[in-house]
């Protein structure tokens, strides 16, 4: 450790994360941090590579990697360059599970903005003394309705935009 090192006590590591003690301990004992120091008293004292590796492993959680995952990918860091193909695939990987989050939230995203312009279409109905369940027909008092929907190639759910904008202009 170098004398400038940031260290932090396992408390001030989970405030700074926002994880919980528990957590970083569980995440400790199963080798997904590294490099965890003990003072003499026996208390953990996490450094910059023990946060580099917690770091590395919440990104790869992001990435819908699970924990066993996470840690046979630190584990294969361990035989160098011998692993970098398996290593490359893990990666690959994670990166297709964001790229499918991405596109399931643009999805979403775009289903949001849909229904905030209907919601405003249908308040500016009620202040002009109109019928706002019909200025926005699929939020009505009963809740969301006939919601068009199309199988995507991936085999899931999604709103079919076109169709719901068509069904305003009627």
């Amino acid at each position: 450790m170098t004398a400038k090192e940031t260290r932090y006590t396992i408390s001030a590591l989970a405030r700074k994360t926002g994880l919980s003690v528990h957590t970083l301990r569980y995440y400790e004992k199963e080798g997904i941090i590294r490099h965890v120091e003990r003072t003499q008293s026996g208390r953990r004292v996490y450094g910059e590579d023990s946060v580099a590796c917690l770091i590395g492993a919440l990104c790869l959680k992001q990435a819908r990697v699970t924990l066993a995952q996470i840690k046979e990918f630190f584990d294969a860091t361990v035989q160098g360059a011998e692993s970098l193909p398996l290593r490359l695939a893990m990666l690959n990987q994670a990166h297709a599970n964001l790229l499918d989050m991405q596109e399931s939230v643009a999805r979403s995203l775009k289903l949001v903005d849909f229904f905030i312009q209907g919601t405003k279409e249908a308040i500016k109905a009620s202040e002009d003394g109109r019928n706002p369940d019909e200025a926005f027909p699929l939020i009505t008092r009963a809740g969301i309705a006939q919601l068009p929907t199309i199988m995507m190639e991936d085999g899931k759910l999604a709103p079919d935009m076109p169709s719901l904008i068509s069904s305003l202009d009627k």
